[in-house]
């Protein structure tokens, strides 16, 4: 294994220990401030909470980047047996929730709870090609994030985003993304998904699933979402019209409804 807890900054608050833990996890290049809105409602409602920034992400440090993407999945495996959490409600925004579904499939997390924030069960870009979108069109464009990602990083640094969640201009927010995040975890996150996919475990498990989604995304496309949806029987999408990736941060109250109104989902 080669990616350890000890370098990862965690943000853990102990709640009613007969409440189910909640535990946020980032999208690539961001860290975990773009949930404190999430766990702010959970906490009120009294559950412990937990939270981490990924390695070479806001106060994590990278002590290698030798690692591929189900290290990321065992390195979360690793968090949530540390803090001894027990039937958790996992949630994850972008690569966070990609995480989150493949920790449930692969260490049989039957007792959880999964919602995914502009997220989705595995590789988007195995599905897109699988639907006749160009290939090497897309794996071009990848390179070309990664590699500018190279030129545009400065310094990591824990960029607050929900402090600043009126930056919503998505181009201006990937610049950010890459001038705070190490660009050798960028690669290594992006590079490594290799067509990874949690679906296959994950839709014969009763593992109740809320999907909050924006109507506009481009990076997981709605028709991804929809088309992922019909291998669920437990699965309630909720959409932020005229939103794109960052919606479930950025329209705080509308993300505060959807979450009371499927509470009792999540929790039972």
């Amino acid at each position: 294994m080669n990616l350890q807890t000890k370098s990862l900054a965690i943000d853990f608050q102990k709640g009613d220990p007969e409440k189910r833990p909640f535990v946020f996890l980032h999208g690539n290049t961001q860290n975990d401030t773009c949930g404190k809105g999430v766990k702010a409602f959970f906490r009120k409602k009294g559950h412990t909470t937990l939270s981490y920034d990924l390695p070479g992400h806001g106060d994590s440090k990278l002590d290698t980047a030798d690692y591929v993407f189900e290290d990321l999945i065992d390195l979360n495996q690793q968090v949530l047996k540390q803090f001894d959490l027990q039937a958790p409600i996992l949630c994850g925004h972008s690569l966070g929730g990609i995480i989150h579904s493949g920790t449930i499939a692969r260490y049989g997390w039957e007792d959880a709870s999964l919602i995914l924030c502009g997220s989705y069960d595995g590789d988007p870009v195995l599905e897109s090609v699988k639907q006749d979108e160009d290939q090497s069109e897309i794996a071009k464009m990848l390179a070309e994030y990664v590699e500018e990602g190279r030129q545009l990083f400065q310094k990591q640094f824990k960029y607050d985003y929900f402090a600043n969640r009126d930056v919503d201009d998505d181009d201006e927010l990937r610049i950010i993304h890459r001038q705070t995040t190490h660009p050798a975890a960028n690669e290594a996150n992006l590079n490594t998904l290799g067509g990874f996919s949690a679906r296959p475990v994950l839709s014969k498990m009763d593992v109740p699933i809320l999907v909050l989604h924006g109507a506009e995304e481009t990076v997981i496309p709605r028709h991804l979402v929809e088309e992922m949806a019909k291998a669920y029987n437990r699965i309630i999408i909720c959409w932020y019209e005229g939103r794109d990736h960052y919606a479930f941060y950025q329209e705080v109250e509308l993300t505060e409804d959807y979450l009371e109104k499927n509470y009792d989902f999540l929790v039972d």
